[in-house]
């Protein structure tokens, strides 16, 4: 590397977090209690929003601000507005880490600082307390119902794609555990494909694509809804039938979409691993104020719930997303 190239990537590199500072609100305002929440994506995903909404409402009901940022997919986005948040002094940062050892040294900083850490759905060893889910657990649980659904409809036989994220930990997690509880429950079921799609158009390319190339994929499992959702598009644009009594479609999560699917009841959308998603946002809150007292409050982990067909808690999770 040259000097010059150096010069002007410390340049370009110094800017953009002068950049962050500038455009970042100032959130710590005397003595005003804030809990600022990093989240990627958070916009596009309607299940995380209903969370997020119920945080805040919570939030003001004791006595914090809560603030959300959503970077969409740029994380040096994202870490120079928690940089920035941690120059402002805010007292709770709270933080989805796509990549954890990335964010190692950022939380560092944030607990050197005197700032609460939380981690949403993942673990760092900088951090007072994660806020989040099972991951591979709850992954495994949609992969064992998936086949035990295959061993009793289909004989125990089955051609499977599975959409997943594997550019984050979390990702991987719901898709090892999805891999897992399918083979444990129906071992001969072939995993014919394996791609990344965790949105609505994500799942309808990916998977037009994978059933162009394999017509014969008669079960797609996903580590997010959003993307199955696209996946079930995408075999009824394909001339597939909606109802056909040999396939399975099943996402994580439960979005508003998939869950009307499934409180159907009668098309090839057969679960989802719902979030209890008021549970999660009071559990954000509630784990700042804690940790602001002086507790050690340990993981809070929230379980995801299978949803199935028909289910009455499709209902439930619809109503709290605001569907009745």
């Amino acid at each position: 590397m040259t000097f010059l190239n150096f010069t002007r990537r410390t340049l370009l590199a110094g800017a953009t977090a002068a950049m962050a500072m500038a455009t970042a609100p100032a959130l710590a305002q005397g003595d005003e209690q804030i809990i600022a929440i990093s989240f990627p994506n958070s916009s596009t995903i309607g299940a995380v929003t209903t969370s997020l909404n119920r945080s805040k409402e919570y939030g003001a009901e004791m006595g914090y601000r809560v603030v959300v940022d959503d970077p969409g997919s740029d994380m040096n986005k994202q870490i120079n507005t928690i940089k920035t948040w941690i120059q402002q002094g805010v007292p709770v940062i709270v933080a989805v880490v796509p990549q954890p050892d990335v964010f190692e040294s950022i939380a560092k900083q944030a607990r050197e600082a005197g700032i609460k850490w939380i981690t949403y759905g993942e673990t760092l060893e900088n951090q007072d307390a994660t806020v989040g889910y099972a991951q591979y657990d709850d992954g495994f649980r949609l992969g064992e119902y998936a086949g035990e659904w295959i061993t009793e409809n289909l004989g125990g036989e089955a051609n499977v794609a599975v959409l997943g994220y594997e550019v984050a930990s979390w990702g991987q997690l719901r898709g090892n555990g999805i891999k897992d509880g399918l083979a444990s429950t129906a071992p001969n079921a072939a995993i014919v494909a394996e791609q990344d799609a965790i949105n609505p158009s994500d799942g309808l390319s990916t998977t037009r694509t994978l059933l162009q190339a394999n017509p014969d994929i008669n079960v797609i499992l996903g580590i997010e809804d959003p993307a199955t959702e696209g996946s079930y598009k995408a075999w009824v644009a394909a001339g597939k039938d909606p109802k056909d009594p040999n396939a399975f479609i099943g996402g994580m999560d439960g979005t508003p979409p998939a869950l009307q699917y499934l409180q159907e009841g009668d098309n090839v959308y057969r679960a989802s691993m719902a979030i209890p998603l008021l549970e999660v946002g009071e559990a954000i809150v509630d784990t700042a104020d804690r940790l602001l007292a002086g507790e050690e409050t340990g993981n809070v982990i929230v379980p995801l719930e299978l949803v199935t067909a028909g289910d009455e808690a499709a209902t439930k999770y619809l109503a709290q997303q605001g569907f009745e």
